[in-house]
């Protein structure tokens, strides 16, 4: 089973819709931290950090070695050892707009045996290097919705009356 179109898509997509939304922004509405304690900014760089480090170094592990075990993550670690804190957001999309092409090219080259070879994982159990590919897209998608919520919620206050339209 290749890869499907839209999940290759929306990887390609990403860092064009995440430069849009940033260059949107202004730098507290970026910076300014959810009740969980991410920023925009954080959630940028959690992006970043799958690509490099986590869903394409499993990819090709899966595709490299017979079944290998695969950890969960624990982000907030990662963001920490990884030094995104403090990378500017500038500096973090231009990263992604650097290397996300090849990364996508690399799965749309992928055989198909290559895409069903799997690993298994702490908590999720087999999984292969196609399910890994569509859960990026996902993984993409969930965290620009996410961005695009923090974002909006900046402009609540200055909503006025017309809060009563939406469910805020």
């Amino acid at each position: 089973m290749a890869i499907d179109a839209t999940a290759l898509g929306v990887l390609a997509a990403s860092p064009a819709v995440l430069r849009a939304l940033f260059d949107a922004a202004t730098a507290d509405a970026i910076e300014r931290p959810d009740s969980d304690g991410w920023s925009a900014r954080d959630v940028l760089a959690h992006i970043i950090d799958v690509d490099e480090g986590v869903t394409s170094a499993r990819i090709e592990r899966i595709i490299a070695e017979h079944a290998p075990f695969i950890r969960s993550i624990d982000p907030h670690e990662r963001l920490r050892e990884g030094g995104y804190a403090g990378r500017s957001v500038d500096e973090l999309l231009a990263q992604l707009e650097r290397r996300r092409p090849e990364r996508v090219e690399r799965l749309r080259r992928l055989g198909e045996e290559e895409l069903q070879r799997f690993g298994l994982h702490d908590e999720a159990g087999e999984i292969s290097a196609s399910d890994i590919a569509h859960q990026w897209a996902y993984h993409d998608l969930m965290h620009i919705a996410q961005i695009a919520s923090m974002l909006q919620a900046t402009l609540v206050e200055r909503m006025g009356n017309t809060r009563k339209f939406y469910d805020i």
